[in-house]
C-alpha cells in the first residue's frame, strides 16, 4: 500500500511572504540559502507517512473542526541550535493552539506520529544553518489572517521540495 508524507498547516499569503523575503534580503546575513518561500507555512500537526484510507479519514475529521478565522502576529525570530533551524514565531494565540490541538491529538490517537515536543508554532526560514544567521534589524511586524488550513503532501520533484495542499478547510465564524 502506498503512503504519502503529510502534515496539517497554514499557508502564507503574498503580503506575508513579501515581508519575509524583503527582511531576509535586507537585514539577515546567512551562509546558505533559506527554505523555499513556496513552502513557508505554520505547521499545525505533522502526520508522517499516511496511507490512502487514513488520509480520507483525516480529511473527514479535519472537515468537522469548528473554528473561527483569526489573526497571527509575527515580529520575532528565533533559533534552535540543536538542529540549526532559524524561524519566525507568532505571538501567543489561543485560537491557533485550539486549531492545532485536535489535529495533533488525532495523529497520536491513530498512531501516525507522536511529537516529542510541545507545540511551538513557527515558520522555518533556514534548516541546518550553523551558526545562527546574523540579524542586522528586526523584521517589520506583520499580521497573517487565517481563514483556512490545509492538509499538505510533502514530496520532492525535479526542482526540489514541494508542500502541495491535497485538501483545504475553511474556518467559519
Amino acid at each position: 500500500m502506498s503512503t504519502r508524507r503529510l502534515f496539517f498547516g497554514i499557508g502564507l499569503d503574498s503580503p506575508a511572504t513579501d515581508v519575509i523575503q524583503r527582511w531576509l534580503y535586507d537585514s539577515v546575513a546567512y551562509r546558505k540559502a533559506p527554505t523555499l518561500s513556496r513552502n513557508w507555512h505554520v505547521t499545525l500537526a505533522f502526520l508522517a507517512q499516511v496511507d490512502t484510507p487514513t488520509t480520507d479519514a483525516l480529511i473527514d475529521f479535519a472537515g468537522q473542526i469548528d473554528s473561527a478565522p483569526f489573526e497571527l502576529h509575527f515580529a520575532q525570530s528565533g533559533y534552535w541550535s540543536h538542529n540549526g533551524i532559524f524561524y519566525l514565531s507568532p505571538s501567543p494565540c489561543e485560537a491557533l493552539k485550539s486549531l492545532a490541538a485536535p489535529l495533533r491529538d488525532i495523529s497520536e490517537q491513530w498512531q501516525l506520529y507522536t511529537n516529542p515536543y510541545a507545540y511551538s508554532p513557527h515558520i522555518t526560514l533556514f534548516r541546518n544553518h550553523k551558526p545562527i544567521p546574523q540579524v542586522r534589524a528586526p523584521i517589520e511586524p506583520f499580521t497573517l489572517t487565517v481563514s483556512s488550513f490545509h492538509l499538505y503532501h510533502s514530496h520532492v520533484l525535479q526542482d526540489g521540495l514541494h508542500y502541495t495542499p491535497i485538501a483545504s478547510f475553511d474556518l467559519s465564524a
